[in-house]
């Protein structure tokens, strides 16, 4: 029987998650189920049905991506994307992928963007690394800051509704000045970030909320829980930090001295931190922290012209781009991008670089260099010096940092 792709309302949400549970051996309540459909950020499903059966799926949440120099993108969040071992090997994933960037682009969403599960499936779609983030665990008594200083402020633990009222300005605050974060809607923010349910603590305790105040303003906030164990009638546990931000570099200082400062752990954890994290130099011994990273964020342009309009220029040079996309071949062609104007537009001119459209979504946000990607053999540099040129026209004050896994 032929596979049909089509797209599914949330009415069938308990269906279009079967795919991505069976594929990671998970099983969700019915209660988690319907916190999801109260997500207003996810408005495309695409299913694959064999029948009256869906085998497949792939969907998208509804975003705008911060981009450097304060501006924003809109931006298709790709989740949930599986096929049935029963279906595999049948090109419906390939099918599900298509339709996801024709829905895109016709949501006029220039980016799409994901947490790849396994980076080669999503590199072949034009996916290229973005991002990167680490995990780290430090003992408690190894948090002293470079500055002994006192850190001035006053912290205090907020209800969920004190949360929901501060905390999206402070988010907003931040990601004016760090590309890669996300838009969040009210019901983002209490069904993904602030809310508690039993589920989401893994052997932990309950989630806290801190808001942190320098000056008297709001400058930052954390949302953690406790992980608490006892050895020999002593406490050894650990305090597992969920988020972390502040909007100011003051607020920074602050929110992580107070996570640090709770009695009775013995370590603290945190994961989806920056790469170029203000830690490191905060600390006095950075290396304590055991940074562990990985690849994060993966961003696909899938309209090219927009996507380089939306973001700001390390120089008001001009450049041209020759650009190979096999899944969106309305990207294909030369584009000449003037920095000093943020446009790009379609030309005939020579290419001083050649390269895919996944090398372009690794540089897109300014945390992968074009040198480093030429010494991959992943940019082909066609006139001279054009390598040093795109990276001082891409450069970013702030690596890109996506804190969140969606």
């Amino acid at each position: 029987m032929a596979i049909d792709i089509r797209l599914v309302g949330p009415e069938r949400a308990e269906e279009f998650v079967q795919p991505i549970l069976t594929a990671f051996g998970l099983s969700f309540s019915p209660e988690r189920i319907a916190r999801m459909r109260q997500l207003t950020e996810y408005d495309t499903r695409i299913a694959a049905f064999d029948g009256d059966a869906i085998v497949g799926t792939a969907g998208a949440y509804a975003v705008e991506m911060s981009t450097p120099g304060g501006g924003s993108v809109p931006t298709a969040g790709l989740t949930s994307v599986a096929v049935l071992p029963t279906h595999r090997r049948q090109g419906i994933l390939t099918a599900l992928m298509r339709r996801h960037f024709d829905e895109a682009r016709a949501h006029g969403q220039a980016v799409a963007a994901l947490w790849a599960s396994e980076g080669p499936i999503y590199q072949r779609f034009g996916y290229g690394i973005a991002s990167f983030a680490g995990e780290v665990s430090i003992e408690r008594e190894r948090t002293g800051f470079a500055d002994p200083s006192p850190v001035p402020m006053r912290a205090r633990l907020v209800d969920e509704a004190t949360a929901l009222e501060v905390f999206p300005r402070i988010w907003e605050r931040a990601r004016a000045s760090v590309p890669g974060m996300l838009s969040r809607s009210p019901a983002w923010w209490s069904v993904r970030r602030l809310s508690d349910p039993e589920w989401a603590r893994a052997g932990a305790g309950p989630l806290y909320r801190v808001l942190v105040e320098v000056d008297g303003e709001p400058q930052g906030y954390a949302l953690y829980r406790i992980r608490q164990q006892w050895e020999t009638n002593s406490p050894v546990g650990a305090l597992v930090v969920s988020e972390a931000v502040g909007a100011s570099p003051a607020g920074t200082r602050a929110v992580w001295r107070y996570l640090f400062d709770i009695d009775l752990m013995r370590k603290i954890e945190a994961a989806h931190l920056p790469i170029d994290h203000t830690l490191f130099m905060l600390l006095a011994e950075p290396r304590r922290l055991r940074f562990s990273a990985y690849d994060a964020l993966w961003v696909r342009l899938v309209d090219v012209e927009t996507a380089l309009a939306s973001r700001a220029y390390g120089a008001r040079d001009s450049i041209v781009l020759e650009i190979e996309d096999r899944y969106c071949p309305w990207n294909e062609g030369r584009y000449r991008l003037d920095g000093g104007e943020r446009r790009a537009s379609r030309t005939n001119d020579a290419p001083d670089l050649r390269l895919s459209v996944d090398a372009l979504g690794s540089a897109y946000l300014g945390g992968i260099s074009f040198a480093r990607l030429a010494d991959a053999g992943r940019v082909e540099e066609r006139a001279a010096g054009a390598v040093s040129r795109a990276d001082a026209l891409f450069r970013s004050a702030r690596a890109p940092w996506c804190p969140e896994i969606f």
